[in-house]
Protein backbone atom coordinates (compact mmCIF):
# COMPACT_ATOMS: atom_id res chain seq x y z
CA UNK A 1 0.00 0.00 0.00
CA UNK A 2 3.10 2.61 1.23
CA UNK A 3 6.34 2.15 -0.57
CA UNK A 4 9.35 2.90 1.77
CA UNK A 5 9.36 6.73 0.94
CA UNK A 6 5.92 7.23 2.28
CA UNK A 7 6.12 4.91 5.01
CA UNK A 8 9.38 6.69 6.32
CA UNK A 9 7.23 9.84 5.93
CA UNK A 10 4.12 9.23 7.71
CA UNK A 11 6.53 7.48 10.69
CA UNK A 12 8.36 10.36 11.00
CA UNK A 13 4.92 12.25 10.91
CA UNK A 14 3.08 9.89 13.45
CA UNK A 15 6.41 9.81 15.41
CA UNK A 16 6.38 13.92 15.75
CA UNK A 17 2.57 14.09 17.05
CA UNK A 18 3.39 11.27 19.40
CA UNK A 19 6.03 13.43 21.14
CA UNK A 20 4.01 16.63 21.09
CA UNK A 21 1.00 14.09 23.08
CA UNK A 22 3.63 13.02 25.56
CA UNK A 23 4.54 16.49 25.81
CA UNK A 24 1.32 17.36 27.07
CA UNK A 25 0.93 14.95 29.14
CA UNK A 26 4.05 15.70 30.76
CA UNK A 27 3.04 18.82 31.67
CA UNK A 28 -0.19 18.03 32.43
CA UNK A 29 1.02 15.79 34.89
CA UNK A 30 3.73 18.38 35.89
CA UNK A 31 1.55 21.61 35.56
CA UNK A 32 3.47 24.15 37.95
CA UNK A 33 7.44 24.23 37.68
CA UNK A 34 10.01 26.80 38.97
CA UNK A 35 13.23 26.65 37.33
CA UNK A 36 16.37 29.23 37.43
CA UNK A 37 15.43 31.09 34.21
CA UNK A 38 11.69 30.14 33.76
CA UNK A 39 8.51 29.20 36.05
CA UNK A 40 5.35 27.48 34.77
CA UNK A 41 2.57 27.93 36.71
CA UNK A 42 -1.11 26.10 36.11
CA UNK A 43 -3.69 27.85 34.99
CA UNK A 44 -5.47 24.81 33.82
CA UNK A 45 -8.58 23.95 35.50
CA UNK A 46 -9.67 19.97 36.10
CA UNK A 47 -12.28 20.06 33.11
CA UNK A 48 -9.59 21.64 30.52
CA UNK A 49 -7.11 18.93 31.69
CA UNK A 50 -9.83 16.33 31.25
CA UNK A 51 -10.93 17.47 27.79
CA UNK A 52 -7.47 17.38 27.17
CA UNK A 53 -6.28 13.49 27.92
CA UNK A 54 -9.40 12.70 26.14
CA UNK A 55 -8.76 14.01 23.01
CA UNK A 56 -4.58 12.37 23.62
CA UNK A 57 -6.02 9.26 24.08
CA UNK A 58 -8.02 9.70 20.63
CA UNK A 59 -5.33 11.17 18.84
CA UNK A 60 -3.29 7.86 20.45
CA UNK A 61 -5.99 5.55 19.36
CA UNK A 62 -5.28 6.90 15.61
CA UNK A 63 -1.86 6.72 15.52
CA UNK A 64 -1.61 3.13 16.80
CA UNK A 65 -4.92 2.12 14.26
CA UNK A 66 -2.62 3.62 11.06
CA UNK A 67 0.60 1.95 12.99
CA UNK A 68 -1.36 -1.61 12.73
CA UNK A 69 -3.16 -0.98 9.37
CA UNK A 70 0.01 0.41 7.13
CA UNK A 71 2.10 -1.26 8.96
CA UNK A 72 4.54 1.47 10.27
CA UNK A 73 7.56 0.63 12.17
CA UNK A 74 8.72 2.09 15.18
CA UNK A 75 11.59 3.94 15.42
CA UNK A 76 14.40 2.96 17.76
CA UNK A 77 16.15 5.84 19.34
CA UNK A 78 18.97 5.31 21.87
CA UNK A 79 18.86 7.58 24.75
CA UNK A 80 22.30 9.23 24.05
CA UNK A 81 20.89 10.91 20.42
CA UNK A 82 18.44 11.86 22.46
CA UNK A 83 20.58 14.07 25.05
CA UNK A 84 22.96 15.79 21.81
CA UNK A 85 19.13 17.01 20.37
CA UNK A 86 19.74 21.22 20.53
CA UNK A 87 23.01 21.24 22.26
CA UNK A 88 24.68 22.28 19.75
CA UNK A 89 22.18 25.22 18.84
CA UNK A 90 22.17 26.56 22.50
CA UNK A 91 26.66 26.75 21.46
CA UNK A 92 25.49 28.72 18.51
CA UNK A 93 23.07 30.85 20.16
CA UNK A 94 25.56 31.24 23.34
CA UNK A 95 28.10 32.84 20.76
CA UNK A 96 25.66 35.62 19.67
CA UNK A 97 25.42 36.70 23.43
CA UNK A 98 28.03 37.80 24.31
CA UNK A 99 28.34 41.80 25.13
CA UNK A 100 29.69 42.80 21.40
CA UNK A 101 26.81 41.26 19.71
CA UNK A 102 24.19 42.60 22.09
CA UNK A 103 25.05 45.79 20.89
CA UNK A 104 22.54 45.25 18.15
CA UNK A 105 20.08 45.91 20.78
CA UNK A 106 21.47 49.13 21.81
CA UNK A 107 24.34 50.88 23.65
CA UNK A 108 25.83 48.39 25.94
CA UNK A 109 27.39 49.70 29.39
CA UNK A 110 31.23 49.47 29.23
CA UNK A 111 30.74 47.64 32.59
CA UNK A 112 28.57 44.32 30.85
CA UNK A 113 31.61 42.85 29.25
CA UNK A 114 33.86 41.53 32.16
CA UNK A 115 30.86 40.26 33.90
CA UNK A 116 28.91 38.46 30.88
CA UNK A 117 31.77 37.91 28.44
CA UNK A 118 33.01 35.36 30.48
CA UNK A 119 30.55 33.72 31.92
CA UNK A 120 29.16 33.41 27.71
CA UNK A 121 32.32 31.78 27.45
CA UNK A 122 31.72 29.49 29.85
CA UNK A 123 28.60 28.24 29.27
CA UNK A 124 29.58 27.67 25.30
CA UNK A 125 32.50 25.20 26.93
CA UNK A 126 29.85 23.35 28.99
CA UNK A 127 27.39 22.83 26.51
CA UNK A 128 30.47 21.46 23.88
CA UNK A 129 31.82 18.87 27.24
CA UNK A 130 28.26 17.65 27.60
CA UNK A 131 28.41 16.83 23.80
CA UNK A 132 31.86 15.57 24.44
CA UNK A 133 30.67 13.19 27.14
CA UNK A 134 27.67 11.74 24.54
CA UNK A 135 29.50 11.30 21.72
CA UNK A 136 32.26 9.47 23.91
CA UNK A 137 29.66 7.29 24.88
CA UNK A 138 28.02 6.64 21.43
CA UNK A 139 31.42 5.86 20.16
CA UNK A 140 32.82 3.54 22.57
CA UNK A 141 28.95 1.64 22.15
CA UNK A 142 29.85 2.22 18.16
CA UNK A 143 33.21 0.30 19.30
CA UNK A 144 31.89 -2.34 21.13
CA UNK A 145 28.65 -3.16 18.73
CA UNK A 146 31.56 -3.58 16.22
CA UNK A 147 33.37 -5.62 18.13
CA UNK A 148 30.52 -8.07 18.91
CA UNK A 149 29.70 -7.95 15.06
CA UNK A 150 32.81 -9.24 14.26
CA UNK A 151 33.50 -11.66 16.91
CA UNK A 152 29.53 -13.15 15.75
CA UNK A 153 31.28 -13.17 11.89
CA UNK A 154 34.64 -15.64 13.10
Amino acid sequence: MLNDAQRTSLRIVMRMIEEKMREIEFRLDHPDERALMFDVNNDLSPNISQALREKIAEVSGLIQTLRDRLVLPREVRPASRELLKGLAQLWVVLQESDSERLRRYGEVSPTLAPVLDVEIVRLAHLMLELEDIVLDHRRRVFVEAEGKRSDSHT
